[in-house]
């Protein structure tokens, strides 16, 4: 169990918040437990629940007319489905206030786009025989205040296994006090076993909401045997009878009711739909106008884009005036767009106030904090690690690793994200997937490391290159890949993964920097005469001397030089740049890409030969290119190196470590990984590596400044980059 006060969190968090929760259950529960439920006469405003598909959490917003509603938390989930849910994500929010004094909150707990979102491997949670969605589970959440709340997982397969170990889902759960039992029940959609159709089902909850007592029963069976039924609501009529709306999927799906005297059991069919929509729509909910003799059925138009909400009004249960959608007449929805699947209760104006001052209350961020938790618009830590940022219209791009909790190898490929501030950053999934054919250079268990992407103005493509380690082979293969896509968010086709420049030998820059020459002829003799089996013992005098005179060059020279932590750079006339390190680390190469980005041209050069240099990041201020780099020492932090060039082709000038504040000998405990311009400004980037949770890892973004015409990067505890070029 868990007690928790409603804020957008993260499952790192988890342990803190359950010792927190402990404290909470026991000290509001108590409080309010013999609370009387309020009459109709105190109630004067209306809560409505919702999810998106783009988070999967849970919303709130507020109406105090039954027409216009705000969201609160300026539309920022209050629950993130991550937090609460083993799938990582809920749907079908539905609330309901018991005449017990609680509020209940009833999910599904499902996230359909977990593959996209790096949240599993596979497309569903189980095999694809179970069909669509086939989760397995409900989330039930009670609460006496609306912002302290239990959550509990039910997982139907569990709790009965004998008839619905092999259930296919369970699906749109909704609540309703049974006054015959005296307890709360929750009916929902069920497909029984693979290949079934859904039926709707109903099972008895205990009062504190943990968990369902009885094994679900059939609600009702519809006529026609081969359509599936799914979506009830259940509603008091004012005569004592019920009045339940449900989804019957015929052509097109729709909204039909059913009338009974019985809480449980119904049998009054009725073939029209008293939607007005020609189009399928699903999730209908009930809820009456306070004070007048009126009810709205409003119902999620799943089959419209963006999705949106319709709504028609009733005062007899038979006819069913329409009002349109909202947005589009007199139902209005102020902050936010595109709900799913929602419901609506009374409360009382002390109780929308207490919530939107609670609401207004919490913090909002508006700075990047460097070391600390990051959260993406679904409250999930942002998983892109050794990344990189490209920025195509007015929209940043955020490409990175996805780390896997006990793993570094590559599980699910590249993730992207979208921010147009910079600090607010919103999950669109997986931009590169690895593969699940055995033998791909990008099979599921490689190392897929450093994604960076560029924008091709002349093809229209996007190109993503990174370093790539095949599976089972640890760091041997030293490999950059390359993929492409029509869309800065993918997904990316993977094209071919290579070594760098095979039977190629490097160009040098002059003294003055204005130009590359040709390897000359002292160099290649000095060349000529550098054997392997003649530096058997690394790390001598003679060896390093052997190394920066091309040893390492020499003996890849057939097969291609190593390819590792790497870096794109676009120059200003459109040429592009692959960064990266090679000869086994200890020297930087830059070699020119093809005008499609795809390939090398096949001119290179060698920078700080013997220097042990990896993760670069390279911008370029008032005509001097500069990189920053780190030393090699596997996961540890280490001091970051400096460079400087008048050319992208060198000669490059090593330079101080250019870190100020604490931790600034090991880069503030990170390392770098890219440069992003703002303007004529710059963010410098790194990664703060967590080897034993690879996912846990952090970032650190700071901004470049310049004194006395070098770089420096200045530690800050928070900074918006809104601020970028104030003084």
């Amino acid at each position: 169990m868990c007690t928790f006060a409603l804020h957008s969190i993260n499952y790192f968090m988890k342990n803190i918040l359950l010792i927190v929760a402990l404290f909470l259950a026991w000290a509001t529960t108590g409080e309010a437990k013999k609370q009387k439920q309020p009459s109709e006469k105190d109630m004067g405003a209306y809560l409505f629940t919702y999810f998106n598909d783009p988070t999967h959490s849970l919303f709130m917003a507020i109406s105090y007319d039954g027409y216009t509603f705000t969201a609160v938390n300026g539309n920022r989930p209050v629950i993130a489905g991550d937090s609460i849910a083993e799938q990582h994500g809920i749907r079908d929010p539905h609330i309901y206030r018991a005449p017990n004094g609680k509020f209940y909150i009833v999910m599904t707990d499902l996230h359909v786009f977990g593959k996209q979102k790096g949240l599993r491997t596979t497309q569903w949670e189980r095999p694809q025989k179970y069909d669509w969605g086939n989760n397995r589970g409900l989330v039930l959440m009670a609460s006496d205040d609306l912002i302290h709340w239990t959550h509990h997982e039910a997982r139907i397969d569990q709790l009965f296994p004998e008839k619905f170990g092999e259930l296919g889902c369970a699906w749109a759960p909704q609540t309703i006090w049974d006054p015959a039992v005296n307890k709360p029940m929750v009916y929902f959609t069920i497909r029984q076993q693979p290949g079934a159709r859904t039926k709707l089902y109903y099972s008895y909850a205990d009062e504190a909401f943990t968990t369902l007592e009885t094994e679900p029963q059939l609600l009702f069976e519809y006529p026609d045997e081969k359509i599936q039924t799914l979506d009830a609501d259940i509603c008091p009529m004012p005569d004592g009878r019920y009045f339940m709306t449900y989804v019957a999927q015929e052509s097109p799906g729709g909204i039909k009711y059913m009338i009974s005297d019985q809480i449980n059991h119904f049998n009054d069919y009725h073939a029209e739909q008293i939607d007005t929509e020609n189009r399928g729509c699903e999730a209908p909910n009930v809820w009456k106008r306070i004070g007048e003799n009126k009810w709205v059925v409003m119902y999620d138009i799943y089959s419209v884009t963006p999705h949106n909400f319709g709504f028609v009004e009733t005062s007899d249960f038979k006819t069913f005036k329409p009002l349109g959608r909202f947005n589009e007449g007199v139902m209005k929805a102020t902050n936010f767009v595109s709900p799913k699947h929602g419901s609506v209760i009374h409360i009382t104006k002390a109780e929308a106030k207490r919530l939107e001052r609670y609401w207004a209350s919490q913090p909002v961020q508006t700075d990047i904090k460097s070391g600390e938790l990051w959260l993406d618009d679904s409250g999930r830590h942002i998983n892109a690690h050794g990344g990189g940022i490209m920025k195509y219209g007015d929209t940043y791009y955020w490409f990175g690793e996805h780390k896997a909790d006990t793993t570094s190898s590559a599980m699910v490929g590249v993730m992207c994200y979208a921010s147009t501030d910079l600090v607010h950053w919103r999950n669109l999934g997986v931009a590169l997937s690895v593969s699940d054919e055995r033998g791909s250079d990008i099979e599921r268990g490689c190392i897929l490391e450093r994604p960076k992407v560029i924008y091709n103005p002349v093809t229209g493509k996007f190109c993503m290159w990174f370093h790539l380690e095949l599976k089972g082979r640890g760091y041997s293969a030293a490999r950059y890949g390359v993929a492409v896509s029509n869309r800065p968010e993918g997904p990316y086709k993977f094209l071919y993964s290579q070594r760098a420049n095979p039977g190629t030998y490097p160009v040098v820059p002059t003294a003055d920097g204005r130009g590359i020459v040709a390897m000359g002829q002292e160099e290649m003799a000095v060349l000529d005469t550098l054997r392997m089996e003649n530096f058997k013992e690394w790390w001598t005098p003679s060896w390093r001397k052997a190394i920066a005179q091309g040893l390492f060059l020499k003996r890849d020279f057939g097969t291609g030089q190593m390819s590792r932590d790497m870096t794109l750079y676009v120059d200003d006339d459109g040429k592009a740049y692959h960064i990266f390190s090679s000869e086994d680390n200890l020297t930087m190469h830059i070699a020119e890409l093809t005008n499609d980005y795809l390939h090398h041209t096949g001119r290179y050069t060698r920078v700080a030969p013997g220097g042990q240099n990896e993760a670069p990041a390279i911008f370029k201020k008032d005509g001097t290119y500069w990189m920053i780099t780190s030393g090699c020492t596997g996961w540890d932090p280490n001091e970051a190196r400096m460079f400087s060039a008048p050319s992208i082709w060198g000669p490059w000038t090593q330079h101080p470590n250019p870190c100020r504040g604490p931790k600034q000998e090991l880069t503030f405990g990170g390392q770098s990984t890219y440069i992003l311009p703002v303007g004529d400004q710059f963010i410098f980037m790194a990664d703060i590596w967590r080897p034993r949770h690879p996912s846990d890892a952090r970032y650190i973004w700071l901004p470049i400044e310049f004194e006395e015409g070098k770089p420096v990067v200045r530690w800050r505890d928070a900074w918006n980059p809104s601020a970028l070029g104030q003084k």
